[in-house]
């Protein structure tokens, strides 16, 4: 972190354990010279998953370097067991899982979303019987912990509410699932690809969407009412996860004395000064302890709903984790007949994410 000459202070200190952040490990293993570590500790290792990074390139020539090489994570394999192929291969330098890519998924992996037309594969799926294989293969040097094996976590509750719209809106949700355009306000929002169509449905079930400015136009505010009701039952603090920036924008307005997850208010959140606390996942999912114990019950509200099922659980176990001892329950703001409800089962695992994207454009 901080500045190259920062960093390069840093590296010149003489300690035993040296720490850095993703964004700089490119830039670390830039400098060969420097690059002298007996062992290497990588946590959070899924964010290793894309062998096309820079990041995993730079460090793969270097790997052969280290004595000793371990990677720790709570989500190996996010999208399938296609994302192991490079964390594995830190470990082993190839030797269980095929020293490529390209050889990992002839020999494991099918075609499972592609272009008809250029044979372009988004996605892939393993052949029958392939997980196991790979399970079997790197179970000499992968092990699983589950938190409630060893630790005695407190009850909790998973509560997904069915929010509705009224006539009107629905109308206009339709409007936009089917033509991929809507007039909104005297504002025409347009929707050019199904990816970004399923994006716009997102938007539009949170309560708001952009023009192709930018600029947000409010479309509903049920989300908003049905949070209010959830923080009127329970005097709980409460973890409110969003996605959109305008989403963001309009809970600051509804709730005032809501504060934005950062560094400086962790631990006033934990001895429970903050009543809510808005975070989105990607920021406020990882490394952070935000356990509660105050009050009956610990809560978190997913406002807007996240495709990544990596996101989503890391960021529900920022609170339910070790240390929480209160009950935790987590809310989900579900509209009813909408992509919301395809969302939810990706994250439950139920079917994928281009399925669920599919699925949300049928007529």
């Amino acid at each position: 972190m901080g500045s190259p000459s920062a960093r390069m202070s840093g590296l010149n200190t003489d300690a035993d354990i040296y720490l850095i952040n993703l964004e700089n490990v490119a830039w670390l293993c830039g400098l060969s010279d420097k690059l002298v570590f007996t062992n290497l500790v990588i946590d959070e290792s899924s964010r290793f998953k894309d062998a096309s990074t820079k990041r995993f390139k730079a460090l793969k020539k270097h790997l052969k370097g280290f004595s000793r090489r371990i990677i720790l994570t709570g989500t190996p394999t996010p999208q399938g067991v296609s994302d192991l192929w490079s964390q594995v291969g830190i470990l082993d330098l190839g030797t269980r899982l095929e020293t490529s890519l390209t050889k990992f998924r002839e020999k494991y992996l099918q075609p499972d979303q592609f272009n008809r037309h250029t044979r372009v594969v988004y996605s892939w799926k393993p052949k029958s019987g392939a997980a196991k294989v790979i399970q079997d293969k790197i179970s000499d040097i992968c092990f699983s912990l589950k938190a409630e094996d060893y630790l005695q976590l407190p009850p909790l509750t998973s509560l997904h509410h069915k929010i509705e719209i009224d006539k009107n809106v629905r109308a206009q949700y339709e409007q936009l699932r089917k033509d991929m355009v809507v007039d909104l306000k005297k504002e025409k929002i347009t929707a050019p690809t199904a990816a970004a169509l399923a994006n716009k449905l997102l938007q539009f079930t949170s309560g708001a969407v952009y023009n192709e400015e930018g600029e947000t136009t409010e479309v509903h505010r049920s989300k908003l009412e049905y949070l209010e009701s959830i923080m009127e039952e329970s005097s709980s603090p409460t973890l409110v996860f969003y996605h959109f920036k305008h989403s963001l924008q309009r809970l600051r307005l509804q709730f005032p004395q809501a504060v934005v997850l950062d560094d400086d208010n962790i631990e006033a959140w934990r001895r429970g000064e903050i009543r809510m606390l808005l975070a989105h996942p990607q920021s406020g999912g990882i490394g952070l302890n935000l356990q509660c114990n105050v009050g009956d019950t610990a809560q978190t509200v997913w406002f807007d709903l996240p495709w990544s099922s990596e996101n989503y659980i890391q960021a529900n176990a920022r609170i339910y984790r070790q240390g929480q001892e209160k009950p935790v329950i987590i809310h989900h703001l579900v509209v009813s007949n909408s992509v919301d409800e395809r969302v939810v089962a990706v994250l439950e695992g139920k079917i994928t994410l281009q399925e669920a994207i599919l699925e949300s454009l049928q007529l």
